[in-house]
């Protein structure tokens, strides 16, 4: 909890005079809470490696920001509870299913195998 609190104030000091420093250089056109926004995303990308050009991941889908963001999130999330592509045993499906009914199957698998229910329920 120390360490947690010691990071954070890590990065709320890092960003306020990232903020400091980039607000001699801002423009009149960006709002001051803009500029530090800012400076706090670029001091958590250094922070965890994120956000250079060199680590970002190329996303199969072209769009805004805003669904290139959502898509990563999503593909993330996939990987770390093993869905979609990532999924350790893939459950059949019928071309005819719709993809919000397989998507609710692979959920509903998915919670059955976390929490042991159904057939990951423990026999006894």
């Amino acid at each position: 909890m120390k360490a947690h609190r010691l990071i954070v104030t890590f990065v709320a000091v890092a960003s306020v005079s990232a903020a400091i420093g980039a607000g001699a250089a801002a423009t009149d056109d960006s709002p001051a809470w803009l500029d530090a926004l800012n400076a706090r995303s670029a001091a958590l990308n250094e922070r965890y490696g994120l956000g250079g050009e060199t680590t970002r991941r190329t996303l199969e889908t072209p769009g805004p920001d805003w669904l290139q963001a959502l898509m990563a999130r999503s593909d993330a999330m996939n990987r770390e509870y093993g869905l979609g592509k990532y999924a350790a045993r893939q459950t059949s499906r019928s071309s005819s299913m719709p993809d919000w009914l397989a998507a609710l199957n692979a959920r509903s698998d998915a919670l059955n195998q976390r929490y042991g229910l159904g057939e990951y329920a423990p026999k006894g």
